[in-house]
């Protein structure tokens, strides 16, 4: 990646940007830093201000982002402003959302509003300092976190969003015998039906919900199991503490054999092992309650695995129409005639006495027809 670590050069009428946010560990402001840290230097000069991290006790040894020798190499080569210059540009991502002046033409400043408001999540309360700076402009990764920082007084023509996205090189489907291997190692049977989550255990992302709708599903289907990949390196809040806490709340919902049918993942992953998590998963999901865009979805698509998201969110952005028909039904309906023509065609190719026919979506009967005798041998 030398996009992200060349030099200045006699000529090069790149504009220059300054860097300020995360390196060396994966929280998700830190992840979407560094990839980008690896492309900007395509149209940048780029230099990196490293930001204090939120809480002191995160670490690249605790909590590693995951990257290959190659692209960490380049993210930690990014080199600091020199002393005494000044850049033409900052973009600043990091937490709490720093609004204080940069001595540049231009300020960008990443944020988030998972719950449409940013209140008490601006550093040293800078919000009215923010809204009065006219250099500065808010970059957001979804419309609906947008809407959080225009509920907060900046004009639209300030909050632009510039959504996330994934590397199609790291992130894709594997072969069938590398899936079969990633499963195995997850100690998955093959007959197993497995649904994955990843993030932390924080009430906004759901993951209660999914854990007491699994309970219930698997009552139905034994063989499904879910895999919770947390982050308690970085947050300190584990999937095991979640689940006992709703162990003890729900009793009747969560037996022994439905708790010792949920894996829990707590080593953090490199990218090839993320990609491999996502490939051995038949199903990613994701019912949140708030968020500012959850990229997991996102990379599990990649991967080739269907993906269940909360509708009304910041996953509309990219879930419909390319993941979710939510017009099933309607496109089934007008499918019928056809559907009724070549059953009655075979009927009669294959004179049949009597055929009877249905559709079933989500569980309901929505169309049956027969066709001849429903009873051949009561000749009804």
């Amino acid at each position: 990646m030398q996009d992200a670590v060349r030099d200045a050069v006699d000529g090069d009428d790149r504009p220059t940007l300054r860097v300020e946010g995360w390196r060396g560990i994966n929280h998700s402001y830190a992840m979407v830093n560094q990839h980008q840290l690896l492309h900007l230097g395509r149209w940048f000069r780029l230099c990196h201000h490293d930001l204090p991290f939120f809480n002191t006790q995160w670490s690249a040894q605790r909590s590693a982002a995951g990257f290959d020798e190659a692209d960490a190499r380049a993210i930690a080569q990014v080199p600091p402003p020199a002393p005494r210059s000044r850049q033409d540009r900052c973009y600043r991502i990091g937490f709490p959302v720093r609004m204080e002046p940069a001595d540049t033409d231009r300020l960008f400043v990443f944020g988030t509003s998972e719950w449409q408001h940013i209140n008490g999540f601006v550093h040293d309360n800078g919000l009215r300092r923010g809204l009065r700076d006219p250099t500065l402009s808010i970059i957001t990764p979804s419309r609906w976190s947008r809407v959080g920082f225009l509920n907060a007084g900046f004009e639209g023509r300030r909050v632009h969003v510039v959504s996330h996205g994934i590397d199609p090189a790291k992130l894709h489907p594997v072969a069938a015998e590398a899936r079969a291997a990633a499963r195995a190692r997850l100690g998955l049977p093959e007959q197993a039906w497995a649904i994955l989550s990843v993030g932390a255990m924080t009430p906004n992302k759901g993951i209660d919900l999914l854990v007491l709708a699994f309970a219930r599903l698997r009552r139905r289907y034994p063989h499904a199991r879910l895999l919770l990949k947390d982050q308690s390196n970085l947050y300190g809040i584990g999937a095991r503490g979640l689940l006992e806490a709703l162990r003890q709340a729900h009793p009747g919902e969560l037996d022994e054999a439905t708790i010792a049918a949920i894996a829990v993942i707590t080593d953090n992953l490199s990218q090839d092992g993320l990609r491999e998590l996502y490939c051995a998963a038949d199903c990613y999901a994701s019912p949140y309650r708030a968020e500012g865009f959850n990229l997991p979805p996102l990379e599990a698509a990649a991967c080739g695995t269907p993906v269940l998201v909360t509708r009304g969110g910041a996953t509309d952005d990219y879930a419909p129409p390319a993941f979710a028909e939510t017009d099933r039904l309607a496109r089934i309906e007008a499918l019928l005639p056809e559907l009724d023509g070549m059953f009655a065609a075979l009927a009669e190719k294959e004179h049949l006495p009597g055929l009877v026919w249905g559709i079933v979506l989500d569980d309901t009967l929505v169309h049956a027809r027969t066709l001849g005798l429903a009873d051949v041998e009561r000749g009804i």
